[in-house]
């Protein structure tokens, strides 16, 4: 009878295939919201001023952030644990940096020039 050698690592913990579904459907839905949100903005006839400059920087690195975490959510192996919270954490920093600069636009946009 021959044994597998042992190599002294535990496995990888993995997550279930359906809860990533979940988590690649949210954060679809989430950068389409916010790449509509830019489009939409981005076409307004109103004049930019220089804080719509930053608040557009800002929304393209939070943009950018979830396409990233979408990507690597993609991976066959974002159903090890460690590359899921990994995306994870990135999609969440990339949804807050978009909703601050969302509400930065609002804010700019709400206050009469």
């Amino acid at each position: 009878m021959q044994m597998e050698p042992d190599t002294g690592r535990d496995p990888t913990p993995r997550i279930d295939p359906t809860f990533r579904g979940g988590s690649l459907t949210a954060i679809s839905i989430i950068l389409g919201f916010s790449l509509g949100f830019t489009a939409q903005w981005a076409t307004d006839d109103s004049p930019w001023h220089l804080s719509d400059y930053v608040a557009a920087g800002a929304l393209a690195i939070g943009i950018i952030l979830q396409i990233k975490a979408m990507a690597e959510m993609l991976e066959p192996n974002s159903l090890e644990l460690p590359v899921y919270v990994r995306a994870k954490n990135r999609f969440l920093a990339g949804l807050l940096v978009t909703a601050v600069s969302i509400a930065m636009v609002i804010l700019v946009n709400a206050v009469p020039a």
